[in-house]
């Protein structure tokens, strides 16, 4: 069967680009992509706080607001993210408890800045007076439809997550055993072993423990593995400090890579990629370029020198 020739050539800048703006693949597109439909959706409604602009000016306003709104909420996730708390409640409580304090800070600044925004000509539509009964009427108004449309906007991940954990949880207690077990090295590190049990432990059962890269989506990780990749809810700094143990680097503040699945590094303008065995493109930093490639070098003289070791002991073997 003939395979449809894609229209847009595969170079590694646009399968980055692609990762970032396709809302199948990638948080961050699939945020503009809601965050876009909802606001002209409100803008259609013409609803009558800004009844008084024109259509275009409506839609400005609204992409504003929709877009404060989203950048809030996801600011608050990710610190959540990296607390404690993250660590002892489920992903739906802690998108639900991320949904609750973005909506107090969204009414705040809602309050302080963006109702000037929507006041009309005539003095009556002038906003009151900032007060503790304005913002607690404000958050009367609107915080419940903010956790209401985090909450949805974070449904389908938080559904595959669920769904994921729940397939095959005998496979799944014997990796979280695993990664007590291996490496020895985090029985010194109370701290890292946790983080380590956790990151395996939130990884779906089918993918096994083999991570051959991580990629931040905001408060979301996509791991990769031979069999696959997923989102799993965990901050990018966490997963990378469980996983210290293991001989790998962060080549970019939100791409981290399994060194001993790195099969080469590919350059393209000033543009530098790491090509995993699986076949997957992470793109390393100008920061990180030197480091890599040192990491890379002395990986492969340890190869040559494990080769070498076992030549000389199966021709002393033989002999």
């Amino acid at each position: 069967m003939l395979k449809r020739p894609d229209v847009i050539p595969k170079t590694p800048f646009v399968a980055a680009l692609r990762a970032v703006i396709d809302p199948r693949r990638s948080w961050i597109g699939y945020l503009v992509a809601v965050g876009t439909g909802l606001a002209v959706g409100i803008t259609l409604l013409e609803p009558s706080a800004s009844a008084h602009l024109s259509p275009f000016q409506r839609l400005l306003l609204w992409i504003g607001q929709v877009g404060v709104a989203l950048v809030i909420l996801e600011c608050v996730q990710l610190g959540l993210g990296r607390t404690a708390i993250a660590r002892h409640v489920s992903p739906l409580l802690l998108v639900i408890l991320g949904g609750v304090i973005g909506a107090i800070l969204f009414s705040s600044l809602s309050i302080l800045l963006l109702e000037g925004l929507l006041a009309g000509p005539d003095p009556e539509d002038v906003t009151e007076d900032i007060s503790m009964a304005s913002l607690l009427a404000e958050l009367r108004d609107s915080a419940g439809q903010v956790v209401v449309f985090w909450v949805l906007l974070n449904a389908p991940r938080l559904i595959m997550i669920a769904r994921d954990q729940e397939d095959g949880s005998e496979e799944t207690d014997a990796n979280h055993r695993k990664a007590t077990e291996t490496p020895s090295s985090t029985q010194a590190d109370p701290a890292r072993s946790t983080a380590l049990v956790e990151l395996v432990s939130r990884l779906p059962s089918r993918l096994g423990t083999d991570i051959v890269a991580m990629t931040a989506e905001l408060h979301y990780l996509r791991v990769y593995t031979w069999q696959g990749n997923a989102l799993i809810l965990m901050s990018f700094g966490r997963a990378v400090a469980a996983l210290q143990v293991v001989s790998g680097m962060a080549v970019h503040r939100s791409h981290w890579v399994a060194l001993n699945h790195v099969t080469a590094l590919e350059t393209g303008g000033d543009k530098v990629v790491c090509r995993m065995d699986t076949g997957l493109t992470v793109p390393v930093s100008r920061n990180n370029r030197a480091a890599l490639r040192q990491a890379l070098s002395e990986r492969n003289q340890g190869a040559a020198l494990r080769g070498a070791a076992a030549l000389a002991a199966s021709g002393s073997e033989r002999a």
